[in-house]
């Protein structure tokens, strides 16, 4: 899987960690997928109800709106984003979660090293992506 993404949403992304660190970031990621590629459109940043350094969780309300409002953008949901204190490689209850998503792509910046990854769970198994900047 390739995972698509433009510089500004990239930009956005690291700027929603610095203003939260050391609170997990978290967001949703739309645009438009198939099997082979995933190209995001709009990154959108959300509250970490969790309030947690290691775990995060966006409230359910909110993640119904955002789909919501892409679907009226003829945007589909592509994924979620957070942010990793320890290297950019989901943790074992980012598996669990991964496994409930479906083909979500899981794209995570480790704080430590600024350094993103993607992520997508295949036939039970976690695959890494490629990530293609624009």
């Amino acid at each position: 899987m390739k995972v698509k993404l433009k510089r500004r949403h990239i930009k956005s992304l690291e700027e929603e960690v610095q203003r939260v660190h050391p609170i997990e970031a978290c967001g949703m990621l739309f645009g438009k997928m198939n099997p082979t590629e995933a190209l995001v459109e709009k990154v959108v940043t959300a509250p970490n109800v969790l309030r947690s350094e290691k775990r995060f969780e966006i409230h359910p309300e909110t993640v119904v709106k955002m789909i919501l409002e892409s679907e009226k953008e003829g945007q589909e949901f592509v994924g979620l984003f957070h942010s990793h204190s320890a290297p950019a490689y989901p943790s074992s209850i980012d598996i669990k979660f991964m496994k409930l998503w479906g083909d979500a792509i899981w794209l995570i910046l480790a704080t430590f090293d600024g350094k993103f990854a993607a992520f997508q769970m295949m036939d039970g198994k976690v695959k890494k992506a490629v990530l293609e900047i624009e």
